[in-house]
């Protein structure tokens, strides 16, 4: 074997090493070298134009309008767009056209004689900037809220806040809403958390929260391996939920049952929008026909699902009992009214659904399986920043053994006490200032 000499040897290291500390320096840097990409897709409805723009990274952005163009400025120094210009021919959009500059870059929105106004939001994973564009005369962003028991009243158009929205859809002095043809509504049903019966005010709290522990009686929901119930994990996991709120929080907590019975998906939201609530969280616990499925999936609600799994546990919740009719059950457009009318709340709900995943993945070390959204009817009526979680796969062995184990259970309902307490902290307080 030839000898190598000491020497050699020490500036052989020497140079592994400045290598490594260069590559090591540099290495935060390549994401932001790399050319900033984005695809773009539109959604036509009832009230006008859908534009989501989805990028490989988060860009800075501003977005600003004059009287013919909406423009989004990406201030990034390479950017590769989906096209150059793109014809609409609407009455809302006419053209998209993306100008490149040396430092900054636009994709500049023609806008037509009909449109009216826009609001804009941003989703996570993968990052998304949504504009909403509205017609001048589009229809009406009222539409029909449930009330407890199946009576109905006008929702709100966008652009309260939760408690503002939903005192919109307060009952009246007899506690419910006029059933339509003028019939008598049903029985109110329990709110299991501290709503009193037909004609009592809602709590007064300062910060009202709705949970809903999902299924509940004939409605099994999914079953584990070894019969594990989902309306059985919802509920307890519900109350664990409940129980911390209302120990480290000045709140008033309402679940929208707190026993094992059943209750229609509209009743659910109702109970939101007949207390106020500041906060509406359905808790559900997922399914899947492949065995290695793990983790932990936050929504909040769109007409459009995110992918063809999320619009497949959207309809298996949306299917209660087999008998429930869906989101289409009054067609497209009544589901369309209801997307935009929560565009007051997206953001929001947004947020709050990225903070739940976040704590879920960090306090139990699950996979991250991202926020989505979803056409979930259970979030369809609510008036108020709003998500649906499923926690973890109960179809799952390992993930079922967990689910019975309390002390697993106090770690979800730990991990979104924080995030329902970050997002109080965050926006609920700067609200009321």
């Amino acid at each position: 074997m030839p000898l190598v000499r000491p020497g050699r040897v020490s500036a052989a290291l020497l140079s592994i090493i400045v290598v490594a500390l260069t590559a090591a320096a540099t290495s935060p840097c390549l994401a932001q070298d790399q050319p900033l990409r984005f695809t773009l897709k539109t959604i036509d409805n009832e009230a006008g134009v859908r534009v989501v723009l989805e990028f490989t990274r988060k860009p800075a952005y501003e977005i600003r309008r004059d009287s013919k163009r909406v423009y989004v400025t990406l201030n990034e120094s390479s950017v590769e767009p989906p096209f150059k210009k793109k014809e609409y021919n609407g009455t809302v959009l006419e053209k998209m056209k993306f100008i490149e500059g040396f430092r900054t870059s636009e994709l500049v929105l023609y806008i037509g004689d009909d449109f009216g106004t826009f609001s804009t939001f941003e989703m996570g994973e993968p990052f998304r900037i949504v504009l909403d564009l509205r017609k001048k005369l589009g229809p009406s962003i009222s539409v029909t809220v449930p009330t407890p028991g199946g009576g109905i009243t006008p929702g709100p158009a966008p652009g309260g806040t939760g408690r503002g929205a939903g005192s919109q859809s307060a009952p009246g002095p007899s506690g419910t809403a006029p059933a339509p043809g003028g019939a008598e509504p049903p029985p109110t049903p329990a709110t299991g958390g501290g709503a009193g019966p037909s004609g009592q005010p809602p709590p007064q709290s300062a910060f009202v929260v709705v949970i809903d522990p999902g299924h509940g009686g004939d409605d099994t929901g999914a079953v584990g391996p070894s019969g594990l119930a989902e309306k059985d994990v919802t509920l307890d996991v519900a109350k664990r939920l409940k129980a911390r709120i209302q120990s480290e929080m000045d709140a008033e907590v309402i679940l929208t049952r707190d026993t094992d019975k059943t209750l229609a998906l509209d009743d659910r939201t109702a109970v939101a929008n007949h207390n106020h609530a500041d906060l509406y969280i359905s808790i559900h616990a997922n399914a899947s026909r492949r065995g290695n499925a793990r983790g932990a999936e936050t929504y909040f609600l769109s007409y459009q699902a995110t992918d063809d799994e999320s619009r497949a546990v959207a309809a298996i919740e949306n299917n209660t009992l087999g008998l429930e009719e869906g989101v289409q059950k009054n067609g497209n457009l009544e589901m369309i009214l209801w997307d935009l009318a929560q565009s007051a709340f997206l953001k929001e709900s947004s947020v709050l659904a990225e903070m739940i995943q976040e704590h879920l993945n960090d306090v139990l070390d699950i996979a991250n399986r991202g926020i989505k959204q979803a056409p979930f009817r259970v979030l369809m009526g609510a008036t108020m920043p709003a998500v649906l979680i499923e926690v973890a796969f109960i179809t799952s062995p390992e993930e079922e053994k967990r689910l019975k184990d309390s002390a697993f259970k106090d770690r979800l309902a730990g991990a979104i006490f924080d995030s329902v307490r970050k997002f109080h902290d965050k926006y609920v307080q700067a609200r009321s200032r």
